[in-house]
């Protein structure tokens, strides 16, 4: 698919939970278990979006939990075969306005150290760098902490 037009953003819902399973299989080293989206889906506080065609076909996900005044991106993941479209920076922009709706102070998340291109399109966000976990993924590698003021983005 070569563009994005065609692609619309909807609540995640229990019928989608086996495409994202099999998805976050391919686009993470160390993925969620499949049973985590589900229970993520029903959790309360929480924001949870695809991105899907007119046929059903998952594109993308974003997943979402508030802490108290700030919405944390638990996982965001393009598939392999809608990369470069922006289908991640339309749900982290989706998820921002959530964030401003509800009247939220920040949006955080964590990504990998050596993941460039994430790192990239956060920063083309406007999103900071605010910290460092060290040994965060399993495999021991860092995460860097970036966020986001609800202010600046009004």
């Amino acid at each position: 698919m070569k563009s994005n037009d065609r692609i619309v953003l909807r609540k995640a819902q229990a019928g989608d939970a086996r495409a994202i399973g099999e998805a976050e299989l391919d686009c993470f080293p160390d993925p969620w278990p499949g049973n985590f989206f589900s229970a993520e889906m029903f959790a309360p506080a929480r924001y949870n979006q695809v991105a899907i065609d007119s046929s059903g076909r998952l594109h993308a996900y974003l997943f979402a939990a508030w802490h108290y005044l700030d919405l944390h991106i638990l996982k965001v993941a393009t598939l392999l075969h809608a990369r470069r479209q922006g289908l991640a920076r339309r749900l982290m922009r989706a998820a921002e306005r959530h964030a401003v709706e509800l009247g939220g102070e920040s949006v955080t998340l964590e990504v990998r150290y050596s993941n460039r291109t994430a790192v990239e399109l956060y920063q083309s966000l406007n999103y900071d760098l605010s910290g460092r976990r060290p040994s965060y993924y399993r495999d021991g590698e860092d995460a860097l902490i970036m966020s986001r003021r609800i202010g600046d983005m009004l």
